[in-house]
């Protein structure tokens, strides 16, 4: 019976695949995978025998990814669940096994690897002369929004960073060190601030963060926000993850200030500074702005660090605040 499974399993297997050499999806899914190639042209037929096995092994797998049968499969699958997901208030029905659960109506919610508390001890943040430095701690969604998790996930899905952010608000910050508390800012059981079908702040949340950005940038007290119609979310986490494309509409924000004098700012940042989610247009109002991922910061030598930072009047700091208490953080070990 094990070898009638196995022999099954490889023949469906070797199905897909010889499927996705002739009927090519115009449309493949990619759940945890990027289609990546390390330069080799050669087709499956000739990488067999060569010593590149590395690369035989990066064509199979494209190839089975851009099968018509397995992506007609995943999408009726993920159609089905779907079904159910949207519509429960008690289960998350999850057929795969990502980096994201659901919550109740099919609400998208982040896993996270760790919540331990951190020691400070070895950490130091310096000042810099004539820069402003702005921390953006972006706290994972189930901590603002646990009334949209399940009962199940409640005790087990909701990590409590905010015990770190309070003790990283209190010893680090001063006249130059500004630690924004999104819990706070964010503190609202009928409104949203992150999108349904993603894991990252809707615009409601960028326009509320930058609310209180440009207070401490431009010197302003007496700013508010006014709705300006409405616009489509973006639900990027819930079609690449859940392979599921849904259409949702947000309302639409603007910040009643009008700057005379663009501030020079660097942000770095994660992917919640995606264009998908703060754009060009809406930063250059108020800020003569320049980018730079935590992948290349992180790299840096220090007096790299120092003196770059040193060349803007401000510097956002923003990561979510799960992955800067495991790793970023370290940056600023003494």
């Amino acid at each position: 019976m094990i070898n009638l499974t196995r022999t099954f399993a490889c023949l469906l297997l070797l199905g897909v695949f010889i499927s996705g050499i002739f009927f090519v999806s115009e449309d493949p899914y990619s759940i945890n995978k990027k289609q990546t190639t390390f330069g080799e042209t050669r087709s499956v037929a000739q990488l067999i025998f060569s010593t590149n096995r590395l690369e035989l092994k990066e064509k199979i797998e494209i190839t089975i990814l851009n099968s018509e049968i397995r992506n007609s499969t995943l999408k009726t699958l993920a159609s089905t669940t779907w079904k159910f997901q949207e519509n429960s208030n008690f289960l998350d029905y999850q057929f795969f096994n990502t980096e994201i659960f659901y919550g109740k109506k099919g609400e998208v919610f982040p896993k996270y690897t760790t919540c331990s508390s951190y020691n400070f001890k070895n950490i130091e943040i310096n000042q810099i002369d004539n820069t402003k430095i702005i921390f953006l701690l972006m706290p994972l969604k189930q901590e603002i929004e646990t009334h949209r998790l399940h009962t199940l996930h409640k005790d087990i899905a909701v990590c409590d960073n905010f015990k770190n952010f309070d003790i990283f608000k209190n010893k680090f910050q001063n006249d130059n060190i500004k630690i924004l508390d999104i819990y706070k800012i964010f503190n609202s059981s009928n409104k949203r601030f992150y999108e349904s079908g993603d894991t990252h702040w809707n615009d409601l949340g960028v326009k509320k963060v930058f609310l209180e950005i440009i207070k401490i940038s431009h010197n302003v007290k007496e700013i508010q926000l006014k709705e300006s119609g409405t616009k489509k979310e973006n639900n990027l986490v819930l079609k690449r993850l859940g392979l599921v494309d849904k259409t949702v509409s947000q309302n639409q924000y603007e910040i009643n200030f009008e700057s005379n004098e663009n501030k020079k700012l660097l942000i770095i940042h994660d992917s919640f500074f995606e264009k998908f989610y703060v754009s060009e247009e809406f930063l250059n109002k108020y800020f003569d702005s320049e980018l730079l991922s935590w992948s290349e910061f992180k790299n840096m030598p220090k007096n790299d660090i120092n003196n770059l930072l040193k060349e803007y009047e401000f510097v956002i700091i923003e990561s979510s605040i799960d992955t800067f208490f495991e790793e970023r953080i370290l940056v600023f070990s003494k």
